[in-house]
Formats: structure tokens, C-alpha cells, sequence
């Protein structure tokens, strides 16, 4: 009989169960990688992301020093999910291991990125002023020089208007 069962109802789905059925690259269409210097265009598009579903301060701030609550450590490792699955395959290998919670996952790919900037930036600008057309077509060559330009930008560097 239908009455007779004692089985207790299972647990309503917590904001967590809710967020789990969607791919990450749909929403951050940006793979992260060390060698496109794309820093800058991947952590905006995952805050607006998580902004959106009021979860930036998973990124942003300090966990509070007391004991974090079982739904907030849920939302944490899926954040940590969606951060590694949207990481280039030799990044993410490089990273996944990383102790801590999300915040610690994203400030140790920031650093990676921003450690060394300066080095990456005269290297890639150095890159761009010995760039020749060879066999490209204009457009290829002109989309090249773009690309260069705009990852320069993505390292805090710029492109005179004089070179």
C-alpha cells in the first residue's frame, strides 16, 4: 500500500544541485591558456558568469574563517569544476591539484599568468615588430597582427602608435 511506505521524501535540491547540469563553455566561451596570454578576456567572462548567479565572492573574497556550510562547500567545488573545465588541457594538468577552495585555485592561475608578464610582453613584442607577410594573404596578416596586439593588451602592454 501506498500509505504504509516509511520511506522519508528526499531532500529538496540545493542552489548547488540546481547549477550542476550545464556545460561551463557554454557560458565562458574562453579556454584559458598560457600560451593565447588570454587572462584578462577568460576572468571577465567567468565573473560576469558568476555574478550573474551571485557567486563571485568565490573568487573574489576570503572564505570566513569559520566553519564553511555544507552548501557553500558544494558551490565551491562546482566552481572549481567549471574554473578546471575551462582551462586549456596543459593548464589544466598543470593546476588541478591545487589545494584550497576556489579562491585559492583562481588566485594560483592569476599568478601564473601575471608572474611573469613582463618577460611575455617584450617577448611577444618583439615577436610583432620582426613579423613579416611572407606568403599571407592581407587579411591573414592583418588578423595576426591584431591577435599580437590584442595579447599585448591582455599582458598590460601596449602597441605605439609610432611602431
Amino acid at each position: 500500500m501506498a500509505g504504509d511506505d516509511n520511506t522519508p521524501p528526499p531532500p529538496p535540491p540545493t542552489s548547488a544541485d540546481k547549477l550542476i547540469p550545464f556545460s561551463i563553455t557554454n557560458k565562458v566561451p574562453v579556454k584559458l591558456s598560457l600560451e593565447k596570454h588570454n587572462y584578462n578576456s577568460w576572468s571577465s567572462f567567468f565573473k560576469i558568469h558568476l555574478g550573474s548567479l551571485g557567486l563571485k565572492s568565490h573568487v573574489e573574497e576570503e572564505a570566513s574563517s569559520s566553519e564553511p556550510n555544507p552548501e557553500w562547500c558544494k558551490l565551491d567545488d562546482l566552481i572549481k569544476m567549471w574554473i578546471l573545465g575551462s582551462l586549456c588541457d596543459s593548464l589544466q594538468e598543470q593546476v588541478v591539484s591545487t589545494p584550497g577552495n576556489a579562491k585559492a585555485l583562481w588566485d594560483h592561475l592569476q599568478n601564473l599568468f601575471h608572474d611573469n608578464k613582463d618577460a611575455r610582453a617584450i617577448n611577444l613584442d618583439n615577436e610583432l615588430r620582426s613579423i613579416k607577410i611572407g606568403n599571407m594573404t592581407i587579411n591573414d596578416y592583418c588578423t595576426k597582427i591584431k591577435s599580437m596586439a590584442d595579447r599585448l593588451k591582455n599582458l598590460g602592454s601596449s602597441v605605439s602608435e609610432k611602431n
